[in-house]
C-alpha cells in the first residue's frame, strides 16, 4: 500500500498543475508570421501568447514573431491579439526535441462585425412626382445600427440631355438643388457610405419639373459687360441668355410662345428667338442689324408671331420667323438710320424712327405693313427721340423725347419724357410732365401693358452710370408710380 501511495504523489506531482509552464529538458521553438486577411500586408506589434504559458512576444515589423527554443514538448494554443482587430488562435504541437515549428496567423478587423447602413429610401419628391418648381430640396433617409457617422453622394440625371451632376460629402439626409430645367424629368440616386462597408444605393426615382414659364415680364440686366435677359412673374425671376455674350430688347409673342430678342453673334447684332425657358436658340436674322448705337436698336414681331421686321442702316427688312423670306420694304430717302421700329396690332401699320450718325435729327414715320411711306409724325426736335409702340386699337403710340434739346458724342439724354400721340386729334400728353418724373432723371423704353390700361418703362438718373428700374404708371392715374423691378431696363409685357 505504500508504493502506491508513492506513485500517487509522484503522478500528481508530473501532471496535476497543466497550465502552468511546462518543464522539461526537451524543448523546441514556435516562430510564425501574422499577415492581414485578404491584403496579406504584415501587422507589427501584435501581442503573441500561449497556452499553456510560455514567452509573451510581440511581432516585429514584418509581422513576424519568434518563441526560440524555450518551449517544452507539448500541445498549445497561439492567441494573436491588437487592438482595432479579432483575436486570432491557432493550435500547435511540439513533438521532437529542438524541433521548429512555423504558423502563418491571419488576421481580419473587428469592423467586419460592423453592419452596413440601410438602403437609403428616397422620400421627396415622390416617384413620378410631376409640376414641380426648379428650386426644390431633395429628401431620403437611412440609418446605421452601430451608430457610424454617414455620408451621401447623390447622382442627379437630366433625362433630357443625359448630363450626370453628382455631389458628393453629403452630412445631412437633403440636398438643395436650384435653376433645374424646366419641363424636364429627372433622375435621382442616392448612395450611403459608413467608411467601413461597401457603400449602399438607394433605388433610382424620377420627378418632373413644371413647363416653360408664363412669365408675362422680360427685360434686361446688365452684367459683366453684357446684357442679360430675364423673366419674371415679379415674383419668381429666371435667367433666359448668360453673361458670355450680350442679349438685349426681349419681346415674347404669346402665339408663338417664344421670346425674341437681339444678340451679339461673331461680333455682329442679330435678332434671335427661343423657347421661354430660354432653350432652343435660333437665328432669325440673315443680314446683321445695324445702325445708330447697337444697344438702342429694335425690332418688331408681328402679332400672329409669323414675321418680324427689323433695320439695317437705312434699310428696313421683314423676314420669316423661321429666317426665310428675308427682303427690304423700305429705305430712307435721306439716308438717316432706322433705329427703333412698332408694328400695330392689326399688323396693318409700322411707325419707324431714323436720325443721323449722332443718333439725333430725329423723325418718327408711319409706314403701311408693306412699307409704303403714309406720313411722317414728328421731326424738327432737338435731342433724342426713342421708343415706339401703339396700343392695341393702333389709335395712338408711344414715344420718348428728351425735352432738354441736349445733344453730345455720348448720346447723353438730361431730361427724356414719355409721350402718347394720338391719331385721331394729333394731340400730343406729356405722361411724365403728368406723373411729376423725379428731377434729374429720364423716362426711356416705354410700352403699353397688354390691356393697354398702363404703361411700363425704364426710369433712371441721367448721369448714364446709374442703376436703372422698372416702373409701371396707371393710365388712370398717372400720378403714381410704381416700381416694378429694381435693376432693370429694356421691359417687355405681353
Amino acid at each position: 500500500m505504500k508504493t502506491i501511495h508513492i506513485l500517487s504523489i509522484f503522478l500528481f506531482l508530473l501532471f496535476g498543475c497543466s497550465e502552468d509552464l511546462v518543464e522539461s529538458n526537451a524543448k523546441g521553438t514556435i516562430k510564425g508570421s501574422v499577415r492581414i486577411d485578404l491584403t496579406n500586408e504584415p501587422l507589427e506589434n501584435v501581442k503573441i501568447t500561449t497556452t499553456p504559458s510560455t514567452l509573451t512576444v510581440y511581432t516585429d515589423e514584418n509581422g513576424e514573431f519568434e518563441i526560440s527554443g524555450e518551449v517544452p514538448l507539448g500541445d498549445y494554443t497561439i492567441k494573436a491579439e491588437l487592438d482595432g482587430y479579432l483575436t486570432e488562435v491557432e493550435a500547435v504541437n511540439l513533438t521532437q526535441y529542438n524541433q521548429t515549428i512555423t504558423v502563418v496567423i491571419e488576421m481580419v478587423t473587428d469592423e467586419t462585425l460592423n453592419t452596413p447602413p440601410t438602403t437609403p429610401i428616397l422620400i421627396s419628391p415622390t416617384n413620378l412626382a410631376t409640376d414641380l418648381p426648379r428650386d426644390l430640396t431633395l429628401i431620403w433617409v437611412s440609418t446605421d445600427v452601430d451608430e457610424d457617422s454617414l455620408t451621401y453622394r447623390v447622382k442627379l440625371t437630366n433625362n433630357s440631355t443625359n448630363q450626370i451632376v453628382e455631389f458628393e460629402e453629403i452630412i445631412g439626409n437633403n440636398l438643395e438643388v436650384e435653376d433645374l430645367d424646366f419641363g424636364t424629368t429627372y433622375t435621382w440616386q442616392v448612395i450611403v457610405s459608413d467608411g467601413i462597408n461597401p457603400e449602399v444605393f438607394s433605388e433610382s426615382s424620377q420627378f418632373t419639373i413644371k413647363a416653360d414659364p408664363e412669365y408675362r415680364h422680360q427685360f434686361v440686366r446688365l452684367e459683366n459687360g453684357n446684357y442679360v435677359v430675364y423673366s419674371t412673374n415679379l415674383d419668381e425671376t429666371i435667367p433666359i441668355t448668360n453673361s458670355t455674350t450680350s442679349s438685349w430688347r426681349p419681346h415674347k409673342n404669346n402665339v408663338a410662345q417664344k421670346l425674341a430678342f437681339l444678340q451679339s453673334i461673331g461680333g455682329q447684332t442679330h435678332l434671335v428667338t427661343s423657347h421661354l425657358n430660354g432653350s432652343n436658340f435660333h437665328q432669325v436674322s440673315q443680314i446683321p442689324l445695324n445702325g445708330f448705337r447697337q444697344e438702342q436698336l429694335d425690332f418688331a414681331w408681328k402679332t400672329d408671331g409669323s414675321q418680324f421686321i427689323f433695320p439695317s442702316f437705312d434699310k428696313l427688312y421683314k423676314i420669316n420667323y423661321d429666317g426665310t423670306g428675308q427682303h427690304q420694304i423700305y429705305q430712307t430717302s435721306d439716308g438717316q438710320f432706322i433705329t427703333k421700329v412698332a408694328w400695330s396690332y392689326d399688323s396693318s401699320k409700322i411707325a419707324i424712327t431714323t436720325n443721323n450718325l449722332m443718333g439725333y435729327e430725329a423723325k418718327i414715320i408711319l409706314l403701311d405693313s408693306n412699307g409704303n411711306f403714309l406720313e411722317t409724325i414728328v421731326e424738327n426736335q432737338q435731342g433724342a427721340i426713342g421708343t415706339l409702340d401703339f396700343n392695341i386699337t393702333g389709335t395712338q403710340l408711344l414715344y420718348t423725347h428728351d425735352i432738354s434739346g441736349y445733344q453730345d458724342a455720348q448720346y447723353r439724354q438730361l431730361d427724356t419724357h414719355i409721350f402718347l400721340y394720338d391719331f385721331g386729334t394729333q394731340n400730343t400728353t406729356d405722361l411724365s410732365l403728368v406723373s411729376e418724373k423725379p428731377i434729374g432723371t429720364i423716362d426711356i423704353d416705354a410700352r403699353f401693358s397688354p390691356d393697354n390700361g398702363s404703361i411700363i418703362f425704364t426710369n433712371t438718373p441721367n448721369d448714364m452710370i446709374s442703376i436703372k428700374s422698372v416702373y409701371s404708371i396707371s393710365l388712370d392715374d398717372l400720378e403714381e408710380r410704381n416700381l416694378l423691378i429694381y435693376n432693370a431696363e429694356m421691359p417687355d409685357y405681353e
